[in-house]
């Protein structure tokens, strides 16, 4: 991708190609702009820019990308602004968990579905057949198709969180709640 002077030029790009479908494009376009060193002094459409490429991190499940933009964006802002580092990461910590619990009511909606569907047979016969081949049941299949990669990235984000917070005094009650939270998490999921 080609360097923008700009950095709302390359908002506005990666706009127009995520509204063609070229995700992976627009990532790299706001990645290319987060990781320039033009674009070592905050401001408030580096913010906008940081946004949008987490909103597109999650979407794609794009991790690492996401840990580099913020690791990116510390640098940046750490001195000038960091209760705009603080406002990213709670966008990122809501998209993660708000993927996840879309994938568990997913799974959901779709066990019921599966139940409620033909009351004469029990089972489809691919499914039927699948769980003697794989010795797993539909709820198994479903969860570790639908729930389990979003459970993964979601642990992804709390570690980069933690990460990008750790040994930064002017965001130690923000480190404390995340850490808290993955931990409750750990202690109330069923594995």
């Amino acid at each position: 991708m080609s360097s923008f002077v700009k950095p709302e030029n390359a908002l506005k790009r990666a706009e127009e190609l995520i509204n063609v479908g070229q995700k992976q494009d627009a990532l790299q376009a706001l990645h290319d702009i987060i990781t320039s060193k033009r674009s070592r002094a905050w401001q408030k459409t580096l913010e906008r820019i940081m946004f949008k490429y987490i909103e597109l991190c999650v979407d794609m499940r794009r991790g690492r990308f996401a840990k580099d933009g913020l690791i990116q964006y510390r640098i940046v802002c750490q001195q000038v602004n960091v209760t705009s580092l603080e406002e990213v990461i709670k966008h990122f910590m809501h998209l993660s968990t708000e993927k996840a619990e879309q994938a568990r009511s997913q799974a959901e909606a779709l066990e019921e579905a599966l139940d409620v569907d033909d009351l004469e047979a029990d089972k489809r016969p691919e499914d039927l057949m699948l769980s003697y081949v794989s010795g797993e049941k539909g709820k198994d299949r479903s969860d570790r198709e639908l729930v389990t990669p979003w459970f993964k990235f979601l642990w992804e984000t709390y570690r980069t969180v933690l990460e990008i917070l750790r040994n930064n005094s002017k965001l130690e009650a923000l480190y404390a709640v995340i850490s808290l939270l993955k931990t409750y998490r750990e202690a109330f999921t069923v594995k």
